[in-house]
């Protein structure tokens, strides 16, 4: 079973839009969680898993698999900072993150065709 771990405020709808589509993607063999909070990810360390965020800043959806690559010093709400200090200690510790970023402006059609080809691709 592969795990998509999916971050996003529902009440922000600049940040919402991957939580509200992931219920309606059946993808067999992948479980969607939708996080509440990034210690959530803790429950996944011991399983094929990777997070599934919308990001500012981006023009196409990227995989990033170093987190020592993202910009840390943006802190816009609790969940920026949260999760980014998790992502952070992961790193510390060498632990294997697999994010996949999706720009915040795509239309939910083409985000569950991102996620879809990403999800099921054998990469």
């Amino acid at each position: 079973m592969k795990y998509v771990l999916c971050f996003g405020n529902p009440y922000l709808e600049i940040d919402n839009k991957v939580v509200n589509v992931v219920d309606s993607l059946g993808i067999e063999g992948v479980k969607f969680v939708k996080c509440r909070n990034p210690d959530d990810i803790l429950n996944y360390l011991d399983k094929d898993f990777m997070i599934l965020d919308v990001a500012k800043g981006i023009k196409e959806p990227v995989i990033i698999d170093d987190v020592s690559k993202l910009n840390f010093s943006n802190k816009t709400s609790l969940h920026d900072f949260d999760l980014n200090f998790f992502l952070k200690l992961f790193n510390e510790f060498g632990v294997k993150v697999k994010i996949l970023a999706i720009p915040m402006d795509f239309d939910e059609k083409k985000i569950r065709e991102i996620i879809y080809n990403h999800v099921t691709s054998k990469k």
